[in-house]
């Protein structure tokens, strides 16, 4: 695919989804706690880039990203996606009471695949984003972590690495995104997604992403806060995205089955496939 041969050739790493790309930047360089827990960077802490085909032939794609920042790094990351000709279309927390305080930036742009990675590329830089591709070391074990529990509840996970595991939640209805069509997917961030951390044995945090229609952000936010998972923030990611959506985040930690059964009770409200996509 011509369109990801000249991504991966700016960024030097990404991988194909189905007809899609992503890029993954784990902010490896933070060291971010609440409380007396570390965050692992695949806890809300990897910034991400999403590529999709803008037209039916050329080399033209969209992008859609978002940027982890530190506090002292939103300017810098603001005026050089002005600069770029980046559409800003986000900026807010996810988490609270962690240290050091992380803003999150969603970014957009429209272009041929050579020169909207390079934009990008720009942007991330503007921070002290680690942007190396990562090499695990030869024979190293990347998930030894019992997520059966939550499987049991949640479905298959979709990915394990190290401490953490994800599970993705696509919608059911028809998406779109700067008038195109979009599947419901993680690499585009247009799926639900939920991410657990082990922290010890019998003891778990989760953290993540429920992406909603406005008819279901009040029944959500209350099943959540119900079952103790307290939400941390409410907005958009995008700005043209229909039907309009908005996305709930939150932290807690405890049990396995506790937290999962939060989480399962607050998508049963939701238009979107109850159980996880398979393990890759």
């Amino acid at each position: 695919n011509p369109r990801w041969a000249a991504i991966r050739q700016v960024f030097e790493q990404g991988e194909a989804e189905g007809k899609y790309f992503r890029v993954n930047l784990p902010r490896t360089d933070l060291h971010v706690r609440i409380g007396p827990d570390t965050l692992d960077p695949g806890l809300e802490l990897t910034s991400y880039v999403g590529f999709m085909p803008a037209a039916t032939s050329g080399t033209d794609v969209l992008a859609m990203g978002e940027v982890v920042v530190r506090e002292d790094e939103v300017a810098a990351a603001l005026a050089e996606a002005r600069k770029q000709g980046v559409s800003v279309t986000a900026l807010h927390n996810h988490l609270l009471s962690e240290s050091p305080h992380v803003m999150y930036m969603h970014v957009m742009a429209e272009g041929p695949a050579n020169a909207i990675a390079t934009k990008m590329h720009a942007v991330f830089a503007a921070t002290a984003t680690p942007l190396q591709p990562r090499h695990e070391p030869e024979g190293q074990a990347t998930n030894g972590a019992d997520w059966s529990v939550i499987d049991g509840i949640l479905g298959k996970h979709s990915e394990a690495e190290g401490r953490t595991a994800e599970y993705e939640f696509p919608r059911r209805e028809r998406l779109t995104v700067h008038g195109k069509s979009v599947e419901s997917v993680g690499t585009l961030e247009t799926a639900s997604e939920v991410v657990f951390q082990r922290l010890g044995p019998g003891r778990v945090a989760t953290a993540g992403e429920l992406y909603l229609l406005t008819s279901e952000v009040q029944p959500v936010l209350r099943a959540l806060d119900e079952h103790g998972l307290h939400p941390t923030a409410l907005h958009n990611h995008m700005l043209d995205d229909g039907p309009p959506h908005y996305w709930v985040h939150w932290y807690a930690t405890g049990d396995d089955a506790s937290l999962a059964k939060a989480v399962s009770a607050a998508l049963a409200l939701m238009n979107g496939a109850r159980k996880a996509s398979q393990s890759d």
